[in-house]
């Protein structure tokens, strides 16, 4: 019996190895996709994770506020225009966490300057300037 135990226990412990394994691989993958700027809205410092090549009401990715890293608001993208000079045209609306839309980040994502910049809008329809650099 006591070998019977010591098997499953191995045998519980290597799949909760693998499950953890594969869960970062996969967070690792995700996060892969994102690119890391941070910087300020008006006074406010805040750390932002975008996905450039998202279109059309896509999850774009979350931005979070650098004094409240645990409360994360939800990116949308709702319009992406290319230019050939190597920037995007960019409005992300925001959702809260309980899923409220909030705000609107509307600016230009440089491909070559690694910044992003723009105008942000929250929901009083109050208005704050953000510049945001890419982080590596």
């Amino acid at each position: 019996m006591q070998l019977h135990r010591h098997g499953f226990k191995v045998m519980l412990c290597s799949l909760l190895l693998l499950m953890v394994a594969l869960s970062a691989k996969a967070q690792t993958a995700q996060e892969s996709d994102y690119t890391k700027y941070a910087g300020k809205i008006g006074p406010y410092a805040i750390t932002l994770f975008v996905n450039v090549h998202s279109y059309g009401g896509e999850d774009a990715g979350y931005y979070y506020y650098n004094d409240r890293p645990q409360t994360k608001f939800t990116l949308k993208m709702i319009e992406n225009e290319p230019n050939p000079k190597g920037f995007n045209k960019v409005v992300l609306n925001e959702y809260s966490p309980k899923g409220n839309h909030t705000g609107t980040f509307k600016g230009i994502i440089e491909g070559r300057g690694d910044g992003f910049y723009g105008t942000f809008t929250n929901g009083q329809g109050k208005k704050f300037e953000f510049n945001l650099m890419q982080q590596y």
